[in-house]
């Protein structure tokens, strides 16, 4: 990855250049989390996502699916305490 970085910047290619390279990975967790929920903590709390309140988190959550629902139409809710004790008894 070292060198990916070095030859691209000796292109003379920055970060704000937006190469954008599509390759056929799914989301995962980790991935929502790491590239999508953490950048809006920082930009909002300047925080990550570890260092965020209860409140905090729900705000970045609710921010992130607003965006992601208005471009794509998937929207899924902050879970409520139901659904996570019916998810832990299965």
């Amino acid at each position: 990855m070292r060198d990916l970085a070095e030859k691209l910047n000796d292109a003379g290619f920055e970060v704000q250049d937006g190469i954008v390279i599509k390759l056929p990975i799914q989301f995962t967790e980790f991935y929502i989390k790491d590239a999508i929920v953490n950048p809006v903590a920082l930009a909002m709390y300047d925080k990550t996502t570890s260092q965020l309140s209860t409140v905090e988190i729900k705000e970045v959550y609710r921010q992130v699916d607003r965006v992601i629902s208005e471009r794509t139409g998937v929207s899924v809710a902050w879970p409520s305490d139901e659904s996570l004790s019916m998810e832990f008894q299965q």
